[in-house]
């Protein structure tokens, strides 16, 4: 569980008041307020699935806390909910274009599933959105990291290419030649005669 902690990265509890402190103290309801920094505490001590509740309660009283999809998205990718943590995190950038950790987690998830150019392009927009040296100093380590790793990794292909149009037309005469190979020997045994 450990191990899993370290991969994914957690927000810290310095990110979690950074959070807090960005929103002006009206925006968010008390309750919602004391879920959330109970779902980071939670989340910090390896217990995912309750942090998850956690901000999943806060964020059903304030769908628009972008920090808090983010804090979900965490979670969900601690517990391997591959979809939902991309989900959440996709929707923490798209609420706040120039949240850092949301750009940066999702680039960090990427990363970890191994389809890097989106890792790239949200770790681009986590460098735009950067405020300070240290949140530089995180996307420049994950680049890095991912450098290093594509150095010893095999290639893999691409999979955002559409086919070539020699390709579909190759693709469909084979399957036509399949079908054909398939049917002709159906179609004589139902033509012949039976005695």
């Amino acid at each position: 569980m450990a191990d899993t902690l370290q991969i994914v990265g957690l927000l810290e509890e310095a990110e979690g008041r950074q959070a807090l402190e960005r929103l002006p103290a009206s925006t968010l309801p008390a309750e919602v307020t004391l879920s959330f920094q109970e779902g980071l505490e939670l989340l910090n001590h390896g217990e995912a699935a309750e942090a998850a509740q956690c901000f999943d309660w806060a964020l059903e009283r304030a769908p628009q806390f972008a920090d808090g999809h983010v804090a979900l998205g965490i979670a969900y990718a601690v517990q391997a909910k591959v979809y939902p943590s991309l989900d959440h995190l996709g929707l923490a950038a798209k609420l706040e274009p120039d949240n850092f950790y949301a750009h940066f987690k999702l680039g960090q998830l990427f990363f970890k599933l191994r389809v890097p150019q989106r890792g790239y392009e949200a770790m681009s927009r986590a460098l735009d959105c950067a405020s300070n040296l240290a949140e530089r100093r995180l996307v420049a380590q994950m680049l890095r990291e991912e450098k290093q790793r594509e150095k010893t990794a095999y290639r893999r292909p691409w999979w955002n290419k559409p086919f070539s149009q020699v390709a579909l037309v190759a693709g469909a005469r084979l399957l036509v030649v399949l079908i054909a190979a398939v049917f002709a020997p159906l179609h004589s045994f139902a033509t012949r005669d039976t005695f």
